[in-house]
């Protein structure tokens, strides 16, 4: 089985159809409900993804998706947006809405967040379930173990230097006795 994508750029590359990019990006805000950090957050963005509207029929609408997605989160997390996502290609030709209905229509065009509204894309609430977390950022099990393992390694030195220094000052006393 293939990991969830870790950037956007993955998530085109796996991506063939429209609801297979949708299977896909779903995974992608599965991975950054995960991170808590800024520098882990922008990595998710930082890479260009390939465009999709010559890929898929509907890859104009995927498009302009990742470059919502990436606009929106950099907002989210206050790092400026990468480029790629203002390029002319990553805007939808046609409208888009993720609600039905006339009054719903009505609420997505209020309601979307400008990230969105600048692709043609119209959904009041979308997802993007992000939540700096305080103090330092999470750290991986083998990089906990080896901290413990250089950390227990100068406790050892130390105390043998120690033990050392203490045999030394204790044998000129036995000597001159």
């Amino acid at each position: 089985m293939q990991p969830r994508p870790s950037t956007l750029a993955e998530v085109a590359d796996r991506a063939s159809s429209l609801e297979h990019f949708g299977r896909e990006l779903a995974d992608w805000l599965h991975t950054v409900r995960g991170l808590g950090s800024r520098p882990a957050l922008g990595q998710t963005i930082a890479e260009r993804p390939r465009l999709l509207a010559r890929k898929f029929p509907e890859g104009a609408l995927a498009d302009a998706t990742l470059a919502a997605y990436a606009d929106y989160l950099a907002e989210r997390i206050r790092i400026a947006p990468p480029r790629w996502c203002f390029e002319p290609e990553r805007i939808s030709p046609d409208p888009w809405f993720g609600v039905d209905g006339p009054r719903s229509r009505r609420f997505a065009l209020r309601d979307s967040p400008p990230a969105f509204k600048r692709r043609n894309l119209f959904t009041p609430n979308p997802d993007l379930p992000v939540r700096l977390r305080r103090g330092r950022p999470p750290v991986s099990l083998e990089t906990k173990r080896a901290n413990n393992r250089a950390r227990q390694r100068r406790f050892q030195l130390r105390r043998k230097a120690l033990l050392s220094d203490l045999l030394q000052r204790a044998i000129p006393n036995d000597e001159s006795t």
